[in-house]
């Protein structure tokens, strides 16, 4: 008897210890400010956390959400509904890209789950990120973001980036510099075997062209 009263507490005491779990998922639920019908939520995850963002949206309004994460390791997915992570995704950025533009078809709590892929999160990486959430009852037009003040979006990023892997065959390359000039961004590379760096324009809209920086 005493024995095994020992042994209860000996084992009580190592739970008591042990670490949190790294797969820490929380959950917030979001609700916009009166008379808005958008949010820009910052967040950080490490390894396998992830963070869940509920929001309650009716059926047949427009749903648009674009990830603004400092590593490109960073995903989301959306859930309508009575989904979550490990059900079929409506939306997954992985396959989609970072923006999604979308109806919806149900009327309930959606749920956008962002979280870092498979090889980030066993490597333990951190990503901070920013996540524009907008809900409308009409379909949203395109915007462009014009040069103007401030950090160049996360998005003239990717799409440079993009552009130049697909014009060097999918090359590793980062990013050295990324500015606002007069009438367009600018976004230096550096690409992996190329002397030089190669210069991206965008103009908030889209990629207006691409320049190496060296001779030839």
């Amino acid at each position: 008897m005493y024995l095994r009263s020992l042994i209860t507490v000996v084992a009580a005491a190592l739970v008591a210890t042990l670490p949190a779990s790294a797969d820490e998922t929380r959950t917030k639920v979001v609700k916009f400010e009166r008379g808005k019908s958008s949010a820009v939520l910052t967040g950080k995850i490490t390894g396998r956390e992830s963070v869940i963002y509920k929001l309650n949206a009716r059926e047949g309004q427009f749903l648009k959400v674009s990830l603004r994460p400092d590593k490109q390791s960073a995903d989301y997915n959306i859930y309508i509904p009575g989904r979550g992570p490990g059900d079929e995704a409506l939306f997954t950025s992985a396959t989609g890209g970072r923006e999604y533009l979308g109806q919806l078809y149900k009327t309930g709590d959606h749920s956008i789950s962002v979280f870092l892929n498979r090889a980030a999160a066993r490597r333990g990486e951190t990503a901070k990120f920013d996540l524009v959430i907008s809900i409308t009852d009409k379909k949203p037009g395109p915007a462009k973001e014009k040069p103007a003040t401030g950090a160049v979006p996360r998005k003239v990023i990717d799409d440079c980036l993009a552009t130049l892997r697909k014009q060097l065959g999918g090359k590793k390359m980062r990013v050295i510099t990324a500015k606002r000039g007069e009438n367009s961004f600018i976004v230096d590379v550096r690409v992996d075997g190329v002397a030089k760096p190669w210069r991206c324009y965008h103009d908030g809209g889209k990629c207006t062209g691409t320049e190496y920086q060296g001779e030839g």
